[in-house]
């Protein structure tokens, strides 16, 4: 039987052997997937944002870390949640370990009060969403992970009445307001979430966010304003995490009086231009797409998209 123990952030060698579990776990059961950088991960979690902490756990065996579980706890309109990852080493499967860290993790969620437990599971494997399933969670979301090359072909190009503005990182004060608005905008439309799933941004967490980001990514956005009236119609985002050499296409989001015009993809192709420009390095691109976004699908088969993995979110509500 293992050891599950919290793990101390601050302690290097603990947080590396940590981080060596989920490298090598990703590794042999995707090795097409998007790994964070340590870097990311470390920053993540010792000097965590503003609306919640993370809490790591670690299964030891003989000293060794063979396990492993993440739980971020979420603030303010979502402090109902628990956010769950568990990783084990390919070699010390199918022995329970996982079990032990999911109920390592579940005292955790009960001693902060939570009652809903959400996670993101990829096929493949399918041996991940049948462990889910047989903890008792359903799949209430899918969405495709899609991923490219890089250098693509695609020039940026004009959308007649529109103009596409351009920043890094930080929001220009001029236009947060209403970028707030999008992104609140696009909470509440995104394909398979609910209403009540979004998160309520504003000013200070859209900054807050930008800070403890800009500690492993640099972020490029653009944004799509329409000539006559001064307003910001869409936008589309991608993070670069420092040190590694992929690309990660986020949200892109035009409203729906706005739509037909090919805003998208001038948004998507904006944000690819500038990746290629300035950090040549990036030899792939990432990005996560629900299946029946039809448009969004297509615009990604024009950039030379293919699927890679089918990725669940699964939930378990857990009643007091």
């Amino acid at each position: 039987m293992s050891v599950i123990a919290p793990v101390d952030v601050h302690d290097d060698t603990a947080l590396k052997a940590w981080y060596a579990v989920e490298a090598a776990s990703m590794a042999f059961d995707r090795p097409y997937a998007s790994h964070r950088t340590f870097e990311a991960l470390a920053n993540s979690v010792r000097t965590p944002h503003d609306h919640g902490r993370r809490v790591l756990l670690a299964a030891k065996e003989q000293g060794e870390t063979i396990g492993i579980a993440e739980l971020d706890l979420p603030e303010e309109e979502r402090s109902h949640v628990v956010e769950l990852g568990i990783h084990v080493l390919p070699v010390h499967r199918w022995r329970g370990v996982g079990t032990e860290l999911w109920r390592a993790a579940d005292d955790v969620r009960r001693t902060n009060g939570r009652t809903l437990t959400t996670s993101e599971v990829t096929i493949p494997p399918k041996s991940s969403l049948a462990f889910a399933r047989a903890l008792g969670f359903k799949s209430v979301r899918r969405e495709d992970h899609l991923a490219a090359d890089l250098p693509l072909p695609h020039k940026p190009f004009n959308v007649l009445g529109y103009e596409i503005l351009m920043w890094e990182d930080r929001t220009p004060e001029d236009l947060l307001a209403q970028f707030v608005g999008l992104r609140n905008q696009m909470g509440k439309e995104m394909p398979g979430k609910s209403e009540q799933d979004a998160v309520a941004h504003t000013a200070d967490r859209i900054r807050s966010a930008e800070k403890s980001t800009a500690r492993s990514y640099d972020r490029i956005t653009a944004a799509a304003r329409e000539i006559l009236t001064g307003e910001l119609v869409g936008y589309s985002v991608i993070f670069l995490a420092h040190g590694s050499d992929e690309a990660i296409q986020d949200d892109t989001f035009v409203k729906s009086a706005h739509r037909g015009h090919k805003l998208g993809l001038a948004l998507k192709v904006a944000t690819l231009a500038a990746v290629q420009r300035d950090h040549p390095e990036r030899t792939s691109i990432h990005t996560w797409t629900d299946p029946s976004n039809d448009v969004m699908q297509r615009i990604n088969k024009q950039f030379g998209f293919r699927k890679i993995e089918l990725m669940h979110e699964v939930q378990r509500t857990d009643r007091w």
